[in-house]
This record gives structure tokens, C-alpha cells and sequence, in this order.
């Protein structure tokens, strides 16, 4: 009997283990959230943007 308490002993729960994988569980997940909320992204700067269309035989703008 002394046998098969000390595999149960040796193949039981780690505590600690299992309150370490808890914490990174939950600090990754709360991380994850954090990043798609609004406040996490941050702001845009809008850019103006422009296309030029240049006739390569005449090198003349076509259109703005």
C-alpha cells in the first residue's frame, strides 16, 4: 500500500503549477481584450491622399 501513495503522491496536483497557469491565463486574456478596445488602439491620423495620371508618350497630367 505504501507503493500506491507514493505514485499518487508523486503524480498529484501541483498547487502552484496550476495557480501560475491560472495567472498567465488570465493576464493574457485581459492583455488581448485591452488591445482591441478603443482605448487601447490608440487614435488614426488621417492622411490626404492623391492620384496623379501622367500620359507616359507626352508626359502630361491626364487627371487628378
Amino acid at each position: 500500500m505504501s507503493n500506491l501513495n507514493q505514485i499518487a503522491n508523486r503524480h498529484g496536483r501541483d498547487r502552484w503549477k496550476d495557480a501560475v497557469f491560472i495567472g498567465a491565463a488570465v493576464l493574457l486574456t485581459a492583455l488581448s481584450i485591452g488591445a482591441t478596445t478603443s482605448k487601447g488602439v490608440g487614435k488614426t491620423v488621417e492622411h490626404s491622399w492623391s492620384v496623379v495620371l501622367v500620359d507616359p508618350s507626352t508626359n502630361t497630367e491626364i487627371a487628378r
